[in-house]
């Protein structure tokens, strides 16, 4: 989920890479005329460092580079694990291309950035990737560090002021995005009554570029009962001003807490992990910034991607008691603003038949927390337990809903009835006093009924009541037809078939509940067997999209449908699922970086479909489907991801 459009994105070289922007216009050029470039001889992969003694506290740089023809084929390996002796800090990328002779050299760079941190001799691994069914390896490599001073300190890179050294876990701050960053907690109020409900939404308010984020810790709402708000699976933002500058904004949480008693509470903070992309922006743009800023260059290779964390403020609610003042004896707890509706479905029946009464609690408020309604039924009616219903609706910024308590009645005598009216008292916040809600009188006349009295077990809906006194059938008293003598049902064909049919059907039955117990203990097994069903469901939801139109929907219902698949295969979190882990998981299942390859560049399609402006054509919308389709299908293929 990227936050800024790429429209605004440019690539982020090194200035060594300069002198290389002819190369890249006639290169372009030549493609865009349909010159046809012979493919290089081999690819190969090298790791190297800026330097290999190295005191403790200073940054380091470890690149990988890819060269060859093929070099765009294969994705940036990630870099080796060596979290043991240096802390990672990001990576920027870099490429460059030369035309010789109408062959192509492409050479594309990963530069990962560490802070040496244990003194000693270590060992860099290398890294290897298979292409083609061929491994490629590049070499070790052997650094020294050095004893550094107490006061350890990030060496600026040009143009950047320097940095203290980062802390040993695996995210990392950034000096350029203090004050450009934010989790902001908000309230729509901060002084409320018991269960009266604070909406609180959390905001990202960020200055620079994030691709996606994922929630590391999430409040414990101590005190309160909480509702989740609706919110839209596509993350919509705006622009606000805080603090004199102008930030981009998504909403990311929203809920509505009732907090369960009296007194000062806290709402701790949420965490979360983000991954943003960052650019140089110490030098001048010139004619060649300009024309490379555009969208078809825009990729994740291109700036430096580094993760980082943000925290909430800690958010205090006052809640102040309910006045004693004017409270009713029978006040349920409830705050808001209620209203109930009261129906008996008719009014003359006969003796032994059911009637229904329904009472209906709509409004605002904690309509969970409804009670039973306290009624007094006569003493001459059978009575059962209500069956609720209860319905909310959280779009909007209010949650409202409602709840239905549904009584069966039988009268067991003929006679005249009332049914008195009830009281349900709750308290309004707007104006400070308590309500009180009055149901209105019910008169029933049963008439002598035809049936005898039968005692019936409690929680009995009222269809079933209905079939009271009719469930028993009298005894034939005439014969049915004889059979001729000598010929027995027993020794038939159908006999034996009837026989087998009971144990099949119970052989299936102990499958088929064999089946739901294992998918319901073993979660991962179950969504990985849903899992096409799921994919193909949103594909044809987008194929139903494939209109210039609904263009916008429809590249965001392919991006659901591929990472809907691969989280639920790899029984990962959808919400929050980053490129980069997709990939690395998948080749932890040893699937082809072919296929991760052709995974990625239809999520990187869709991305940029939906923020770029509305120019795809039908046969492209096409395209994407069809491959979409094909990956979904070939990651199926794989034993490693089999459910």
């Amino acid at each position: 989920m990227r936050f800024l459009k790429k429209s605004n994105k440019k690539i982020n070289t090194d200035s060594k890479h300069r002198s290389h922007h002819l190369t890249w216009l006639t290169a372009w050029a030549l493609i865009l005329a349909g010159v046809r470039l012979l493919p290089a001889q081999d690819l190969e992969i090298k790791t190297f460092v800026d330097r290999t003694r190295i005191a403790a506290g200073q940054q380091f740089t470890l690149t990988i580079q890819l060269s060859g023809s093929d070099a765009q084929s294969v994705p940036i390996p990630n870099p080796p694990d060596i979290s043991a002796f240096a802390d990672y800090l990001g990576s920027g990328s870099s490429q460059s291309y030369q035309l010789i002779n109408n062959r192509m050299s492409v050479s594309i760079s990963s530069n990962n950035y560490y802070i040496a941190r244990s003194e000693g001799k270590h060992q860099i691994p290398a890294v290897s990737f298979v292409f083609k069914d061929k491994t490629f390896r590049s070499q070790p490599i052997d650094i020294e560090i050095t004893k550094g001073s107490s006061t350890q300190t990030v060496p600026p890179k040009p143009g950047q002021p320097p940095g203290r050294r980062p802390p040993a876990s695996g995210i990392q701050p950034e000096a350029s995005l203090e004050g450009n960053l934010l989790l902001r907690l908000e309230a729509d109020r901060k002084e409320v009554f018991p269960n009266e409900p604070v909406n609180i939404i959390y905001k990202i308010f960020t200055r620079v570029e994030v691709i996606n984020y994922a929630v590391s810790q999430l409040p414990n709402y101590v005190g309160f009962w909480s509702e989740d708000f609706e919110m839209p699976q596509q993350v919509t933002t705006y622009e606000e001003i805080l603090n004199g500058k102008k930030f981009l904004v998504a909403e990311i949480k929203k809920m509505a807490l009732y907090p369960t008693s009296s007194g000062e509470k806290v709402i701790e903070p949420m965490e979360i992990d983000l991954q943003v992309r960052l650019r140089d922006q110490s030098r001048p743009r010139d004619l060649f910034d300009r024309f490379f800023d555009d969208d078809m260059f825009s990729s994740s290779l291109f700036g430096r991607q580094v993760r980082t964390r943000v925290k909430s403020q800690p958010l205090h609610i006052h809640v102040k008691p309910l006045p004693e003042a004017g409270k009713p004896e029978d006040f349920s707890g409830i705050v808001g603003n209620i209203q109930m509706k009261t129906t008996l479905d008719k009014d003359s029946i006969t003796a032994h038949e059911a009637i229904t009464l329904k009472v209906r609690f709509s409004g605002t408020g904690n309509i969970r927390m409804i009670p039973e309604p306290k009624i007094l039924f006569p003493a001459d009616f059978e009575t059962y337990e209500p069956k609720v219903s209860q319905n909310l609706d959280r779009q909007g910024n209010t949650i409202n809903g409602n709840k239905t308590f549904e009584y069966v009645l039988i009268p067991r005598y003929a006679g005249e009835y009332r049914i008195k009216p009830f009281k349900f008292s709750y308290f309004e916040p707007a104006s400070e006093e308590y309500k009180t809600l009055s149901s209105p009188e019910f008169s029933i006349r049963a008439t002598p009924g035809a049936e005898t009295e039968t005692s019936l077990p409690s929680g009995l809906t009222r269809k079933e009541v209905e079939f009271i006194g009719r469930d028993i059938r009298f005894i034939k008293q005439r014969s049915e037809k004889f059979l001729r003598r000598g010929r027995f049902f027993y020794q038939s064909f159908w006999f034996g078939l009837l026989l087998i049919v009971p144990l099949l059907v119970l052989g299936s039955t102990w499958v088929y509940k064999q089946r739901q117990d294992m998918m319901a203990e073993n979660i991962a097994y179950a969504r990985s067997r849903r899992a096409n069903q799921a994919a193909r469901k949103r594909l044809s939801q987008a194929h139903k999209l494939m209109k210039i139109p609904t263009q916008k929907e429809f590249y965001a219902e392919i991006s659901r449908a591929l990472l809907g698949f691969i989280a639920d295969k790899l029984n990962l979190a959808e919400a929050g699922l980053m490129t980069d882990e997709v990939a690395e998981r998948l080749k932890e299942r040893q699937v082809e970086d072919t296929i991760i390859s052709e995974l990625l560049e239809c999520l990187q399609e869709c991305d940029y479909q939906r923020f770029a402006p509305a120019d795809a054509t039908l046969e492209a919308m096409n395209v994407l489907y069809n491959r979409a389709r094909a990956a979904i299908v070939n990651l199926e293929k794989k034993k490693g991801i089999r459910g």
